[in-house]
């Protein structure tokens, strides 16, 4: 018996934590579990097509069913999520969230326990991860989250990776990235680690899973997804254009260097062109450094590098998803020792992982962004023991192949001449409107269901204007040019032309834009 507590107390503060947390969830909101479970529900319906990607179809159709209180977005996931989610639909969503809660609890419990019990990790570090990542436990469990299934599949593969079972180690870590894209940077740290064998197993393993969704989803929606769905996402467009929750380098950046007469009217410099060098020269900057972390004989700094990058790179962010932090903790963790860089490192993840949001965004930019500051200077740190082996002559090299890409990527797009037409505190999602009467009177949705509100308008003339290809035509001319997704295009006074557009929103958020008849 005595043995027996030995081996499990150092668990019990998690599984009290996770206890709690899972009781909690049990009473509150669907919250995004909503958008897995009903992805695999209208899959078992025979229903799951493109059209789900767009907010208000998804939630019209959630509402049919009875879950009138649901404001969800199917968008960005992987059409393979809905696949993977298939099995829930025998159970009420309520009923669903509980289970997989359950599931993910004890997967990521189970996984967390072997990768320390693998590395012969100190208990007492076991104990502080109920604390460090306190928030992070609270909100994917509460939220439905995928992340503690994530930390199962990357630890079980990771382990599978070191005893060289590259079937297993590629079906983990094959899941991982159908489910949430990101997880694919694993095959840079297999190339560059020299190991194309594995690399190998991993792409034939994605490629499998691909063409088994396929197979049963249909090939449409998978075209749909990389074409419209992935390309918006990989931009930050999940809802809004302007998003600081998110806490990343890409919302940052934006912020920092893009305009918007609505969401962003004062940026220090506005230069899209500069934006994308900067975005750019902090992407290869990544890899290069990547590419010599993954040369290190530690395998676990390297792997928890790439950990670090996926985040970094991610163009969107949240406190979940610092369940991975716990990849370069388990490392902290591993090494003997208090010196003062890991009590930092601690304090730096404790902050990253709890520091409430609220703190930060109440602040003027860019102290409005601290959490992200947190998060660089943790990876900078983390790094640092290693910064002699990198060679600082590649980095001079940088800014030659940056800038001519940078070029390419600013005027290869083409300039959108509208405009936002309603305000910053707009409602998210407009699905329709019409002017009648001197009226424009628009309709949105949000978690209290659908909601209509009206604008006086001066006299007006109305006239029709069409959508071909998502670009509109006026009077036999083509009067846009941008990728956004088109609906309801009309003419005001001849002058104006009105729609709904999802333009650096996330796919199907619509709102009004405005712009000129030429």
């Amino acid at each position: 018996m005595k043995k027996l507590f030995e081996t499990y107390y150092p668990l019990l503060p998690i599984i009290a934590l996770c206890g709690f947390y899972l009781y909690q969830a049990s009473g509150f909101v669907l919250h995004d579990f909503a958008n897995y479970y009903f992805g695999g529900y209208f899959l078992s319906e025979g229903h799951f097509t493109s059209d789900l990607y767009f907010p208000a179809i998804f939630n019209e159709q959630i509402s049919a069913l009875g879950y009138t209180s649901v404001f969800t977005s199917f968008a960005p996931n992987t059409p393979f999520l809905a696949l993977f989610f298939y099995p829930f639909h025998i159970l009420d969503p309520y009923t669903a969230k509980i289970i997989f809660n359950l599931i993910s609890s004890v997967l990521f419990i189970y996984s967390l326990r072997r990768i320390f019990q693998h590395y012969s990790i100190q208990p007492i570090y076991l104990v502080f991860v109920p604390f460090l990542f306190f928030i992070p436990i609270k909100n994917n469990l509460l939220f439905g989250q995928l992340y503690f299934l994530l930390f199962f599949l990357l630890a079980e593969g990771w382990l599978a990776y070191k005893k060289k079972q590259l079937f297993r180690m590629s079906l983990f870590w094959g899941i991982a990235i159908l489910l949430k894209i990101f997880p694919a940077i694993l095959i840079l740290f297999l190339l560059f680690r020299k190991k194309f064998k594995a690399a190998l197993y991993l792409i034939g393993v994605c490629a499998g899973l691909t063409l088994l969704s396929v197979a049963i989803s249909g090939f449409e929606i998978w075209f749909f997804f990389l074409k419209d769905v992935f390309p918006k996402a990989s931009n930050g467009e999940i809802a809004t254009a302007f998003v600081d929750n998110y806490q990343s380098f890409y919302m940052f950046t934006k912020r920092l260097l893009l305009f918007d007469p609505v969401e962003n009217p004062n940026p220090l410099w506005n230069s899209p062109l500069f934006f994308k060098i900067v975005l750019i020269t902090f992407k290869l900057s990544l890899l290069y450094i990547g590419f010599y972390c993954s040369q290190n004989r530690n395998k676990l700094f390297a792997f928890s590098f790439w950990i670090m990058a996926s985040i970094l790179f991610s163009p969107y962010g949240s406190t979940y998803t610092f369940i991975l932090l716990l990849f370069p903790f388990i490392f902290l963790a591993r090494e003997r020792g208090t010196s003062s860089t890991k009590i930092v490192l601690l304090l730096l993840l404790f902050a990253i992982c709890n520091a409430p949001l609220s703190l930060f965004l109440t602040k003027a930019f860019p102290f409005s962004y601290i959490r992200l500051a947190f998060v660089v200077l943790f990876f900078v740190l983390f790094l640092f023991p290693e910064r002699k082996t990198i060679s600082r002559k590649g980095i001079l090299l940088l800014p030659i192949i940056i800038i001519p890409i940078g070029f390419v990527g600013s005027y290869s797009q083409p300039t959108e001449n509208s405009k936002a037409l309603l305000p910053k505190d707009s409602p998210i999602l407009i699905y329709e409107y019409t002017v009648s009467d001197n009226e424009l009177r628009y309709s949105y949705r949000d978690e209290n269901g659908t909601h209509t509100t009206v604008i006086p308008l001066p006299e007006t003339e109305i006239a029709k204007a069409d959508i071909q290809n998502n670009q509109i035509f006026y009077n036999g001319k083509q009067q846009t040019l941008g990728k956004d997704h088109k609906q309801k295009a009309i003419v005001l006074n001849n002058k104006t032309i009105l729609y709904l557009s999802d333009y650096g929103r996330g796919i199907g958020f619509y709102t009004l834009r405005k712009t000129t008849v030429h």
